[in-house]
């Protein structure tokens, strides 16, 4: 396998058009990663990425996921990662072929725990959001709708085993064999597995539709979370004040929103905070204070998870 160094690795990424950063500060010519991987373009906006890799260090990097949809799963070895709040941890010793399905309606960051040793062999798609958007925006089963309207939070899935056979397959292939078969190897089986991700979106069941009276609370608190109102309350006084108890509002605000209250109130501020930063040039502790941060280092760094970007940057 081939070896690639911190600055190698960090070309690697930019040449697939993403951006890799060690939390710690590598030195360029560390090396980090033994392994390969493949990615497959379709034009009609699906991206096959096949990947074999051990990691040589530990530590964490961060990166930044397009909008779309990412189908992922492990045929060997473990992943530790995070996108957006959501952390996920796969091990195929525990859980044969574990796999993750995400949504993002927006860009949010992508995190990887290293651990020097560690090994894994991934398959993942990725659905851009144009591709949704002419493909599934009209399909309009509970499955489909209740996964557009979800943010980085993993939905239950898991490949047939033919995928499975397939997918070991293209990690077989004679090397000797023409890159031409390889290729519609590779893409044969992205259409394979894309059907089978809508297949399952769409057989799935809807959830209960929330009552008249729920439905009116949660669309009151999310009147409340944009103008400011909700920002000194707790779920519980939220709830109170709307008539409802707070086991009810959070599910039918998760269901309706595809976002936990807490989540959702803390993109809202972030967000008032970056615009504060960028139209009235206001001081990073007047830009923390508004996000609702006693500190000014927790609420950069929730920041750049966010945006990509320290506040000091803008």
């Amino acid at each position: 396998m081939q070896v690639y160094t911190c600055a190698e690795l960090m070309d690697a990424a930019h040449a697939l058009g993403g951006q890799v950063d060690f939390a710690s500060g590598l030195p360029d010519a560390m090396p980090v990663l033994a392994g390969w991987q493949q990615v497959q373009a379709l034009d009609a906006g699906l991206v096959l990425y096949l990947s074999r890799s051990r990691d040589m260090v530990g530590g964490c990097s961060h990166n930044r996921l397009p909008a779309g949809l990412t189908a992922s799963f492990l045929l060997q070895g473990e992943a530790d990662v995070a996108i957006g709040e959501e952390r996920l941890r796969l091990d195929s010793r525990h859980n044969r072929n574990p796999a993750m399905l995400i949504h993002l309606r927006e860009d949010d960051r992508f995190l990887r725990h290293w651990q020097a040793g560690r090994q894994e062999t991934k398959v993942s798609l990725h659905f851009s959001d144009d591709w949704l958007a002419q493909q599934l925006d009209a399909v309009a089963t509970p499955g489909i709708t209740r996964l557009r309207r979800s943010h980085a939070r993993n939905q239950r899935w898991q490949p047939t085993a033919a995928l499975l056979r397939r997918a070991a397959g293209l990690f077989e292939t004679d090397p000797s064999s023409p890159p031409l078969l390889r290729r519609l190897q590779q893409e044969s089986f992205a259409l394979e597995l894309a059907a089978g991700v809508v297949q399952a979106l769409a057989a799935e069941q809807g959830e209960r539709a929330l009552g008249a009276h729920l439905q009116r609370c949660v669309e009151r608190l999310q009147q409340w979370l944009h103008s400011g109102e909700a920002d000194s309350l707790s779920i519980n006084q939220m709830a109170r004040q709307l008539g409802t108890n707070a086991v009810d509002l959070q599910r039918g605000f998760q269901q309706q929103h595809g976002s936990s209250i807490a989540a959702y109130l803390r993109t809202l501020r972030l967000e008032r905070a970056r615009q504060a930063l960028l139209r009235q040039r206001v001081p990073v502790e007047v830009a923390a204070d508004i996000a609702g941060y006693a500190h000014t280092s927790s609420f950069s760094a929730a920041f750049k998870r966010q945006f990509g970007v320290s506040p000091s940057q803008l």
